[in-house]
């Protein structure tokens, strides 16, 4: 019995682990759109920037799409000691949530995001585009 106990013990660990994943394992694997992906609560998010826009892909921890119907994101890019820019968010069908603004992004710029999804409690993520040396993809649409 102890033995069984033990074993299913195991086993919960492992799953758990399995779903898990922290910023140096995102950093590390490759993701659907090329962005940086980050743990944000129950979603895994990942940041795509272009030429003053940026995209926010939401999946859960299975990388299902999540839908974002209704949903919004507030992003503020911090880049440099004084220079902020915000960027809002909004559903733009499927799992993306997109939006357009004037920012400039460097290598040291951080990346933070709240979401809002209907009937879910508000999510934060930061991205730190240095780390690792991987940043936000550039989007090619």
């Amino acid at each position: 019995m102890i033995r069984l106990a033990f074993a299913v013990f195991l086993l919960l660990i492992g799953s758990a682990s399995a779903f898990a994943h922290g910023d140096e394992y995102f950093d590390t694997h490759p993701t659907p759109h090329g962005g940086q992906m980050r743990m944000a609560g129950p979603y895994h998010l990942e940041l795509v920037t272009g030429k003053n826009a940026v995209t926010l892909y939401v999946t859960d921890h299975a990388g299902a799409n999540v839908d974002t119907t209704g949903g919004s994101a507030k992003v503020i890019i911090t880049s440099g000691k004084k220079k902020r820019y915000v960027v809002v968010l909004s559903s733009a069908g499927d799992n993306a949530l997109k939006g357009e603004g004037e920012f400039k992004l460097s290598k040291a710029s951080t990346v933070s995001v709240l979401v809002a999804l209907p009937g879910q409690e508000p999510q934060r993520a930061t991205f730190n585009l240095s780390k690792h040396g991987k940043g936000a993809a550039k989007s090619h649409h």
